[in-house]
């Protein structure tokens, strides 16, 4: 038997699918994930030759180019402007043991530094959280746990723990944010949206209304400058980056 040479060989295989009127397509190309992270500042206290106490809101959209929804999201990391002072060890600690045991209930009250919202996505459903609220974990100035408890639909409940650490250059501190997978329903289910508001006063050695969030004590333009990190179940990654102006909006009351 004579052997025929595989591109030969190849060559009869697609004229014989045109001749019998098959259309050769190539595969159709997957969808790209999409990330817009949102940052934003509140002014909360302006004490004269002094750091400004703000709020921070952090947030972020995460969906794909074509609508779907996207592959669940297994690590964000945000790195925040220098120049920032993150004071955690003027708050009480909670772990992330003691929310699977007692819920939020089982953390001291001046561990929790912030509360928001957000929204997973399975089987082309939305399920907005029923609670999401934030709590200072264990650590020192250049290296601290952070909390998120987020529970949706009553029975699903997400415990998220993050580390916050110090570093140098453009961004003073990065905040790294392992994400398991989120069991629901029918399948897993992937974040699509999330915005926190973290701050809050403590106190340390005796001294009150000491915040956990001081501002940079100098700004350039266009503003403070972040980054959004964030690397999905199906491989890929993607980044966002924001910048908050150096003008703040001062809160009421």
């Amino acid at each position: 038997m004579t052997a025929i040479p595989r591109r030969l060989l190849a060559a009869a295989v697609t004229l014989g699918a045109l001749a019998a009127g098959g259309a050769l397509t190539a595969p159709a190309a997957l969808a790209d994930h999409t990330q817009r992270l949102d940052i934003g500042a509140e002014l909360v206290r302006q004490p004269p030759g002094k750091p400004w106490v703000v709020n921070l809101m952090l947030g972020a959209e995460l969906g794909m180019q074509d609508g779907t929804i996207p592959s669940p999201v297994r690590d964000m990391k945000f790195s925040f402007t220098s120049g920032a002072k993150v004071h955690g060890e003027a708050f009480g600690t909670c772990t992330k043991a003691i929310l699977e045991a007692k819920g939020t209930g089982g953390c001291p009250a001046s561990s929790k530094i912030g509360s928001g919202d957000a929204v997973a996505s399975v089987l082309q459903t939305n399920f907005p959280t029923d609670e999401l609220q934030v709590f200072n974990g264990p650590g020192n100035g250049a290296s601290r746990k952070v909390l998120v408890y987020a529970r949706a639909i009553d029975t699903v409940v997400i415990i998220l723990e993050g580390t916050l650490k110090k570093t140098s250059g453009k961004y003073g501190y990065t905040l790294d944010v392992p994400v398991e997978p989120i069991r629901a329903p029918g399948d897993e289910a992937s974040i699509t949206s999330f915005n926190v508001k973290v701050g809050g006063f403590g106190k340390l050695k005796g001294k009150k209304g000491v915040p956990f969030i001081e501002a940079p004590t100098s700004c350039k333009a266009p503003g403070w400058p972040f980054l959004g990190q964030f690397t999905y179940a199906d491989g890929t990654s993607g980044t966002s980056s924001a910048t908050i102006p150096c003008v703040l909006k001062a809160t009421n009351g």
